[in-house]
């Protein structure tokens, strides 16, 4: 009977299920998020086709969304202290989706330069949003795991993006693509409208994150411990992007590999890395020293690509290391995410996460000129020994930010 049901056990479930509707909402827009910033290179040769443009014009629609998305991050942190992330998480969704639809629908390359402009504007929302919005409406024991569930909705939009456009251009055309897409993201602006009440972190009683003084000014996150973090954030970029972008050619190069076997390679690095983000959320909401987690799972990961460099491994040992490699450089993502919310000032997490996030942009844009580098060089294996090299430096910088923390993560 209703009157004796244990009451702890109901608050407990109800906490539960509240849980999982803010990190569902969240998750959501995360995965527009990503799934828009790969939408539009699929296109590319169907736009250029339709508007006559060259290759070089395309290519300037992708670098004006993510120079829009890096440059504006922390400006949108700013925002969210002071006007609080749910209103900025949902007029940046609303934003994004407008401009991708209405890349479908302008008849001019003037315009949809202006739109991909405007599209990376809202995208620069969501890490600071969305990363307020968790830490403080998810229970403290449950953060690493909607942390962890957040970075692999990311990852899933990544996937989507390019067979769904690639459907709906071949179905219909490339116009209605990014029309449906962008439809698609409107409603999920209603559904977030609808459910703000879930969204609004200032509820969160006792939170670390209250909005308590929102005038922290650009000397916030210019503290020892937020700039560690702005280059942990930076060099797991530049190891992410540059397998990601290096890895095939340099398999190919030096072991003669096919390249199907190579990104064979490729894919199963990514796939153990998505694996490595959903079991790193339980070992980031079980563990305190989130810094030697990183250096544990970083030291093996550079230990594995050193192997590689160093050594003749036939095709099954390297795929091995491979799947292992992504599974350590996944598992960290969570712990990495909880370090920055475990040093972020009260009132100030909106702007610390939207500053180390741009770490992840200049890694974006240095990864390719390094490893493009060594390839050019004939180093094949100092792909592999570089990515090894950035691993340790993200170590050092994981210990320099638990040494300035000014605060322990168990008070957070």
């Amino acid at each position: 009977m209703a009157e004796n049901a244990d009451p702890i056990a109901s608050v407990s479930a109800a906490s539960a299920g509240r849980d999982g509707a803010v990190i569902g909402l969240v998750c959501t827009a995360h995965f527009f998020s990503h799934f828009y910033i790969f939408a539009i290179p699929p296109m590319l040769p169907l736009i250029k086709a339709d508007l006559e443009v060259s290759y070089t014009e395309m290519g300037l629609l992708i670098t004006l969304f993510s120079l829009s998305s890096g440059a504006a991050q922390y400006f949108m942190g700013v925002l969210v202290d002071r006007v609080g992330a749910r209103r900025v998480l949902a007029g940046g969704m609303a934003l994004l989706a407008t401009a991708i639809a209405m890349m479908g629908v302008v008849p001019i390359y003037g315009a949809l330069a202006v739109f991909a402009l405007a599209a990376g504007l809202g995208n620069s929302v969501f890490h600071p949003a969305d990363y307020t919005i968790l830490s403080a409406r998810v229970r403290p024991g449950r953060v690493g795991r909607a942390f962890s569930l957040h970075t692999f909705s990311g990852m899933a939009g990544f996937a989507t993006a390019p067979l769904a456009m690639t459907f709906l251009a071949t179905a219909w055309d490339w116009r209605t693509a990014f029309v449906t897409v962008g439809v698609a993201g409107l409603a999920t602006v209603v559904v977030l409208l609808s459910q703000m009440h879930l969204l609004d972190e200032g509820q969160s009683t006792g939170s670390a994150l209250a909005k308590t003084s929102a005038n922290f000014g650009l000397h916030t996150v210019l503290s020892p411990p937020i700039l560690f973090m702005f280059i942990f954030f930076f060099v797991v970029a530049m190891v992410t992007l540059g397998m990601s972008g290096f890895m095939p050619a340099a398999l190919k190069t030096r072991f003669g590999m096919s390249l199907v076997d190579a990104n064979l390679v490729l894919t199963g690095f990514l796939a153990a890395s998505g694996v490595g983000v959903l079991f790193g959320g339980f070992v980031a909401d079980r563990l305190q020293r989130l810094d030697i987690i990183a250096s544990v799972g970083f030291a093996a990961a550079a230990a594995v690509l050193m192997l590689v460099a160093l050594t003749r491994l036939p095709y099954p040992a390297i795929l091995a290391v491979f799947l292992f490699a992504g599974f350590m450089v996944g598992m960290i993502s969570p712990s990495r995410d909880m370090m920055v919310r475990n040093v972020s000032p009260p009132g100030a997490s909106g702007r610390v996460f939207g500053f180390v996030s741009i770490g992840l942009d200049v890694g974006g844009v240095a990864a390719p000129v390094f490893f493009g580098w060594l390839m050019d060089r004939g180093q094949p294996e100092g792909v592999f020994i570089g990515a090894a090299a950035v691993l340790l430096l993200a170590i050092l910088a994981g210990f320099g930010a638990n040494r300035y923390a000014p605060c322990p993560a168990a008070t957070k």
